[in-house]
């Protein structure tokens, strides 16, 4: 899983998991344990951005553009 994916990962996790156990509230346990999952996708996220910096190839960057273009949304 590339930069982009655990981008793409996190960005699902947030906003399209809820409580498969049909909790009445926010916040209980499996929610954080979705929110905590999306986390750490957002940091390899991060990590892989850092990593490439300044050298990215031209086709990373239309895919990194991509993503965060579709997260926005």
């Amino acid at each position: 899983m590339n930069g982009p994916d655990n981008y793409r990962e996190a960005i699902a996790i947030v906003t399209g998991e809820s409580c498969d156990y049909g909790c009445p509230h926010t916040g209980c346990a499996h929610e954080m344990a979705y929110l905590a999952r999306a986390q750490v996708h957002a940091t390899l996220a991060l990590t892989a951005a850092v990593i490439a910096g300044a050298n990215i190839k031209p086709a990373e960057r239309s895919e990194w553009q991509g993503v965060i273009a579709d997260g926005a949304q």
